[in-house]
């Protein structure tokens, strides 16, 4: 059985970036995997596949593989985009994928913040 942890791709009812359109779009968990309880909620920043749909310094890069054949099961060219956070209840989670390898979970991290106003060139 699947679960809900830091890293980890999932597919949810999420809201487009203007808080509309709902729909089973895919994300990474970004809240700390100890911080996650059975009937809360989870931090999570918003996969696309429309890699020009954000600028370059808000998003990165995730690993594919057309068959699913890769760490995060992902199929097909997409990217994290960072400034794309969204607050999400468990329920609203569809299906798990695979999970984002820690170095990338870290470049995310460090976007997020930035995006944020946090750390660095903020």
């Amino acid at each position: 059985m699947s679960s809900p942890s830091f890293g980890r791709v999932i597919w949810a009812e999420l809201l487009d970036p203007q808080g509309r359109n709902p729909k089973c779009r895919p994300a990474i968990i970004i809240t700390p995997t100890d911080d996650i309880t059975p009937d809360g909620k989870v931090r999570v920043v918003a996969i696309s596949t429309r890699l020009d749909a954000a600028p370059p310094e808000v998003q990165v890069p995730l690993q594919y593989d057309p068959r699913g054949a890769c760490r995060t099961g992902l199929r097909e060219p997409c990217v994290a985009v960072c400034n794309w956070i969204v607050h999400s209840s468990l329920t609203t989670i569809r299906d798990y994928a695979g999970r984002v390898p820690g170095k990338t979970m870290y470049e995310i991290g460090e976007k997020i913040k930035r995006a944020e106003g946090v750390g660095p060139s903020a």
